[in-house]
C-alpha cells in the first residue's frame, strides 16, 4: 500500500499522510528510521523532501529538486542506528526505487565510523572515487565490482536493479575475513539516491534493513 501511494503521490500536491519539508538538513522520524534531505553538497540548489508517514516498516519518500553541474549535490535517504559488531551483523538490505534521470546512484551507506558504500543503480554518467580492487565477487548471493577510493570501500552490483536485496551482513563479513577490515563496529545504515545534477522527482518507493 504505501509503494502504491509513494508512486501515485509524486507529481501531486501534499495530501493528508505526507511530510515535505525544504530545509537543508531536515529530518522525519518514522519508526526505527530517520529520513534526511541532506542536501550537503558544494553549489547544491533547494531541494524538497517528501515523506509517507504511514510507511514506518518500509520507508517510502521522494524528492524534487534540480541539480546542475559537477560532484554531488543532496544524498536524501532513511538512516537505521544499529550499532553492531560487522562480524556478527547480518541484516539484508531491501530496496525499491524509481525516477531514473541525470546524473546519480541509488545506493546503502554504512558508517563502521569508516564507510562501505553498495551501489544498486545508477546512470548519467555517475560512478565510483578511485581505482577497481576486484571484479565480479560474489558476495552473499550477489557480485560486485569492488572498488577502494582511498579511506572507504564501494561496492557495486554488477546487474543493476531498481529493486531487489543484498547481504549487507555479508559485505562486512567478507572486509573481515579479508583482512581489510577490523571487526569495527557497524554504527549505521541508510539507502537512499545521491544525485550530482538533473531535473524531476527521485523516488524511494521502499526500503528497510
Amino acid at each position: 500500500m504505501a509503494v502504491a501511494l509513494g508512486a501515485a503521490i509524486l507529481p501531486l500536491a501534499v495530501s493528508a499522510g505526507t511530510w515535505s519539508t525544504t530545509a537543508q538538513y531536515g529530518t522525519y522520524t518514522l519508526g526505527n528510521y530517520v529520513i534526511a534531505n541532506d542536501v550537503w553538497g558544494s553549489g547544491a540548489q533547494s531541494q524538497t523532501l517528501y515523506v509517507n508517514t504511514s510507511s514506518a516498516s518500509a520507508p517510502n519518500f521522494w524528492v524534487n529538486t534540480t541539480q546542475t553541474g559537477g560532484g554531488v549535490k543532496s544524498y536524501p535517504h532513511a538512516q537505521r542506528n544499529l550499532n553492531q559488531s560487522m562480524k556478527t551483523a547480518s541484516e539484508t538490505g531491501h530496496w525499491s526505487n524509481s525516477g531514473t534521470t541525470g546524473c546519480y546512484d541509488y545506493a546503502f551507506d554504512v558508517w563502521l565510523p569508516s564507510e562501505i558504500m553498495v551501489w544498486t543503480q545508477w546512470g548519467g554518467g555517475a560512478g565510483p572515487w578511485g581505482s577497481l580492487y576486484q571484479s565480479n565477487v560474489s558476495i552473499g548471493g550477489t557480485t560486485y565490482n569492488v572498488y577502494q577510493p582511498g579511506g572507504y570501500w564501494s561496492f557495486l552490483k554488477t546487474s543493476q536493479a531498481s529493486s531487489g536485496s543484498c547481504n549487507l551482513g555479508a559485505i562486512y563479513q567478507w572486509l573481515v575475513n579479508n583482512n581489510k577490515l577490523g571487526n569495527n563496529t557497524v554504527g549505521s545504515v541508510q539507502y537512499g539516491v545521491e544525485i550530482t545534477n538533473g531535473s524531476g522527482w527521485w523516488t524511494i518507493n521502499s526500503c528497510s534493513f
